[in-house]
């Protein structure tokens, strides 16, 4: 007997595209994709922005960076156990929506705002705890509702979707600090309002950034929340 002729493999092209037809057909795994590629485009400026203003600030420096970092790490495996731990939750869009809007306000308005590590550090414990447990209902999420047959051309799709905003955000972050809010905060005068909020001394475009990035990811929070076809994967 002979034997049978191996399945003719889709060519990457072809996979390609029915990944993002599937994703056309289907918006609310589409949106929830797009919205997570909105807040890695925001906190990869986060990133790159960070060293910036903690080596510059008064009370900053190299060791404090340091620790903030250290602290990030600590929140991040924390939230990992969390996710472990907890059972699965009745929405899982909600905790999604409600883990970025947490993350996203909190951190980035303490960081605008400190003076200290104390509170840098309590900033990195509240945006990046509850982050694995985002993940971790974005993914089971997901799972569930793209048939297993379609996953792989999917994702493949979704990784570029998602992930292309961060290096564009690396370099808009960059930019940012020093063609528009460093500038910006030097023309400030001693008494006005962004002066006094976010200080005079070294830092303070960079300051005045993660000011701008704790709205911005609120707003985006908040306009994906209000996505029916997010509430739409529920069903």
């Amino acid at each position: 007997d002979e034997a049978p002729a191996p399945a003719e493999r889709p060519s990457p092209l072809r996979s390609a595209a029915e990944g993002l037809g599937w994703l056309a057909a289907n918006r609310g795994v589409l949106d929830l994709i797009l919205f997570l590629a909105a807040i890695n485009l925001i906190a990869s400026m986060y990133n790159a922005a960070l060293p910036a203003m903690l080596l510059s600030r008064p009370g900053g420096g190299e060791a404090v960076l340091g620790l903030v970092e250290t602290v990030t790490g600590l929140a991040n495996l924390a939230g990992s156990l969390l996710a472990a731990a907890l059972p699965a939750p009745k929405s899982r869009v909600r905790v999604i929506c409600n883990c970025l809007l947490v993350s996203m306000s909190t951190e980035n308005l303490l960081l605008a705002l400190g003076r200290g590590p104390g509170v840098w550090c309590l900033g990195a414990v509240l945006g990046w705890t509850l982050i694995p447990v985002m993940n971790t209902n974005m993914n089971a999420l997901l799972r569930l509702r793209i048939p297993v047959e379609m996953q792989g051309r999917v994702y493949a799709a979704r990784n570029t979707l998602q992930f292309f905003t961060i290096p564009l955000g690396y370099l808009l972050g960059g930019w940012l600090v020093d063609r528009v809010c460093a500038p910006l905060m030097d023309a400030q005068g001693p008494d006005a309002p962004l002066t006094r909020l976010l200080g005079s001394d070294g830092g303070g475009g960079a300051a005045l950034l993660f000011l701008a990035i704790a709205l911005a990811g609120t707003l985006v929070c908040l306009v994906f929340r209000a996505d029916r076809r997010l509430w739409e994967l529920e069903r």
